[in-house]
């Protein structure tokens, strides 16, 4: 049985291989992106209507519900209330969060 070549690196070319794969992994597009839409409005208002594919968290709850929504902080995120208010509010907060692509849906 042939036995593979083991190569022996040092540490400065392990720390610049480990360095070369975690700048290709930011820079790697991610497959599971996702463009989510997030009515921010009280449930009340989103039984009455509501934009189509929207999911319903209030803009009050929105920090404390979003991960179990599985929402990952480089998805984009659109959030949307009837005037718009509750959704720059939402913005604000899920930027402070650390979400990155948070934009607001008219």
């Amino acid at each position: 049985m042939l036995m593979p070549k083991i190569f022996k690196l040092s540490k400065k070319q392990l720390l610049a291989l480990g360095a070369a794969v975690m700048v290709g992994a930011l820079l790697m597009p991610t497959a599971n992106a996702a463009t989510v839409l997030i009515d921010v409005r009280t449930p009340e208002e989103y039984s009455v209507n509501h934009p189509a594919g929207a999911i319903n968290i209030p803009h009050n709850e929105l920090l404390a519900k979003i991960t179990a929504q599985g929402i990952a902080k480089s998805d984009t995120i659109k959030v949307y209330s009837r005037g718009g208010s509750r959704a720059q509010q939402a913005k604000s907060a899920l930027q402070s969060a650390g979400y990155t692509n948070v934009e607001i849906q008219k």
